[in-house]
């Protein structure tokens, strides 16, 4: 009797050992399996969202060709009418609009780079003229003058410092340290390597101020802004640069003696200062910031388009996330 009592004991004690067993193994398999189904839900998530921004990406592009598109129907436009002339009021410039899609929407801004100042002109070694107007807009802004002889030095060949610019010797004892671009700027941010900017600075000189290809791409008399119109000259004040662009009229000017007859200019202007901006009343050199929604994802673009005589539109550069405030202040400003 007392054998068979160890016997039940110990089966019941092997019994429980089984239970425990099976119990981890089931507890084993629901962690497995949770995990399983968390992967497989951030998978299928990442997935999703990357579905979704690939989506986005190409509604943007979709607006991206869609002003390109514009911009050549504009310029056969002016050959059929015999009217080269680019303005804030074409087709073009009222693309800025926000378009209903599935399951989104698209915003688009234009800009006519040619409205603003080309740093690009400080090369080539343009005289005292082109660094008088940058230095004129850049005591606008109360930004220290000595970034636009840092920009001469910065694009021009050989290591003569102009003025109170500088060259390698101030940049190599920077951390890390980097050598002058002794060529043409290939985009605005390098205004940051110059070693003068704050961040605010720089955010207030953005709207004056471009990068172009072309150092000889100039300045439309039709698009140019207040701050850049008035710094054509020290004669000019800002009550002249409102009332110039209040009175610039839907039409634009036709050619650039129009826009010499202006009441406002008159007298006031050099013309070897219009000479050496390469003033014109029409432009190659648009920008386009989009902002494309598709469900949870936003995409921002910002697109560079160059428009030949033919009027062919090539992109010539691409930005991503980029959507500045001041694009829109600027437009309203001008229009």
């Amino acid at each position: 009797m007392r054998g068979s009592g160890r016997n039940r004991h110990a089966k019941s004690r092997e019994s429980g050992v089984a239970l425990i067993f099976v119990l981890l193994i089931f507890a084993i398999i629901a962690v497995v399996a949770a995990g399983i189904a968390t992967r497989l839900y951030h998978n299928t998530e990442k997935q999703s969202r990357y579905l979704q921004y690939v989506q986005a990406k190409h509604y943007a592009l979709g607006a991206e060709h869609y002003v390109a598109l514009l911009l050549e129907e504009d310029k056969k436009k002016d050959k059929k009418e015999g009217k080269p002339v680019d303005h804030w009021f074409e087709s073009w410039a009222d693309a800025n609009d926000r378009f209903e899609v599935a399951e989104g929407e698209i915003s688009i801004q234009v800009l006519d780079d040619q409205g603003r100042f080309n740093l690009n002109l400080l090369a080539d070694g343009q005289g005292k003229e082109i660094l008088e107007t940058l230095v004129r807009i850049l005591s606008y802004e109360k930004i220290d003058p000595r970034l636009a002889y840092r920009i001469r030095d910065w694009i021009d060949p050989g290591q003569e410092v102009s003025g109170s610019g500088a060259e390698d010797s101030l940049y190599l004892t920077a951390s890390p340290p980097y050598r002058t671009g002794d060529t043409l700027m290939a985009s605005v941010s390098e205004l940051k390597l110059l070693q003068l900017l704050t961040p605010d600075e720089f955010a207030r000189l953005l709207p004056h101020v471009t990068v172009l290809p072309d150092s000889k791409a100039g300045l439309n008399a039709n698009t140019m802004t207040a701050t850049v119109f008035q710094s054509l000259s020290d004669r000019l004040s800002e009550s002249d640069a409102k009332a110039f662009i209040d009175g610039r009229g839907r039409d634009g000017f036709s050619d650039v003696e129009t826009f010499k007859k202006h009441p406002l200019i008159k007298g006031k202007i050099d013309e070897n200062v219009l000479k050496k901006l390469n003033l014109d009343v029409k432009s190659r050199f648009f920008s386009v910031y989009i902002k494309a929604v598709y469900r949870d994802v936003t995409f921002y673009l910002h697109s560079r388009l160059a428009r030949d005589d033919e009027g062919k539109v090539t992109v010539i550069g691409r930005e991503l996330d980029v959507s500045p405030k001041w694009v829109a202040a600027l437009r309203e400003s001008v229009r």
